[in-house]
């Protein structure tokens, strides 16, 4: 951030940046803020809870809402948003009459609140945070500070999401992004990291697992993904597990899920071997750890056996085995994609 204090010196700033290489990334658009003078900082966030929509709200926003609301939960105004509803103006006004706003803005913030979960609802979103939501000396209410978090699964709605979210993305993200976005089905991400062992995990609370068991032990994962459940149309799949293999850093794969029930275990390994075959990567130089159980499990291990290197797991390894066996295998001098 370069703080300035005239259009011309935004100007100059904006020049002296453009065509720069910042972090491997070359600047070739500048975002120019307003600098506001602000007079009060509040607090507004919409999110989902167990009943559906909600809305979060507190008089006293800015970079210290966390303690606030940790020291004082009674000023966070917490309230659920009939879907059929949404939220109207007027009721706006009295949550945060409720939290204690008063004065000529309250009305016109009433307004803005409402027209912003309009935006949380249109534009699919799973959050939107504003914070701070101020009001400057005048009495307008601005929306300084704002963050949102999109639904994935709500991509092809929104043909313009993929060009804002892959901007920064290299080939391999961009590629598993445009295939999420176009084929239809459940998600499939791929975020690529600096280390060498690749993870080909579904994406939830049993992926990250082993993600961190990696880092605990000192290994380090290559990437980060989601997978769909398995069925006729293997796009999506083939995409995350392409990205995985393409990436040269890779020394190792672990493809860890917990018992699969709304996937099957063949389609997967199946999927896998075709990459490995249309790639021609030999896997006596790939060790690739599988821990893979439930539906066409049978016929899964039936498809890798003869497979060099290959390395299906027992029903009785847990997780943890699974990561530390292939962080083993990792080290070793002879291995890798590129070898």
């Amino acid at each position: 951030m370069i703080p300035v204090a005239s259009p011309q010196a935004a100007a100059d700033a904006t020049r002296g940046l453009l065509g720069r290489m910042i972090d491997g990334h070359r600047v070739d658009r500048v975002y120019v803020e307003q600098m506001i003078p602000i007079a009060t900082e509040l607090f507004l966030s919409f999110t989902f809870d167990g009943d559906g929509p909600c809305v979060m709200l507190c008089a006293r926003g800015g970079v210290e809402i966390e303690t606030i609301v940790a020291t004082s939960p009674d000023s966070l105004v917490e309230r659920s948003i009939d879907p059929r509803r949404g939220l109207e103006s007027w009721h706006a006004l009295d949550l945060w009459f409720e939290a204690g706003v008063r004065g000529r803005a309250l009305r016109e913030l009433a307004s803005v609140t409402s027209r912003l979960y309009q935006v949380f609802r249109s534009g699919d979103a799973e959050m939107l945070e504003v914070n701070p939501l101020a009001i400057d000396a005048d009495g307008r209410v601005l929306v300084v500070g704002a963050m949102v978090g999109l639904d994935a699964n709500a991509f092809a709605r929104h043909p313009e999401w993929p060009a804002v979210t892959a901007a920064d993305a290299n080939p391999r993200e961009r590629r598993v992004a445009e295939i999420d976005a176009s084929v239809p089905g459940g998600e499939c991400r791929y975020v690529e990291l600096d280390g060498d062992i690749g993870l080909l995990v579904g994406g939830g609370g049993a992926g990250l697992y082993q993600h961190d068991r990696l880092v605990a032990i000192g290994a380090r994962p290559a990437n980060h993904c989601v997978t769909p459940p398995t069925g006729t149309d293997s796009r999506k799949l083939k995409a995350v597990i392409e990205a995985i293999l393409d990436n040269p850093r890779v020394r190792a794969l672990l493809v860890g899920f917990n018992f699969a029930q709304m996937a099957r275990a063949d389609i997967r390994v199946r999927s896998l071997l075709e990459v490995l075959g249309e790639k021609r990567i030999d896997t006596a130089r790939l060790p690739i750890v599988i821990r893979l159980f439930g539906a066409g499990e049978a016929e899964a291990r039936a498809a890798v056996a003869g497979h060099p290197s290959v390395h299906y797991m027992t029903r009785e390894a847990s997780l943890d085995d699974a990561v530390r066996l292939t962080a083993a295998l990792a080290r070793s001098p002879t291995i890798g994609v590129g070898s």
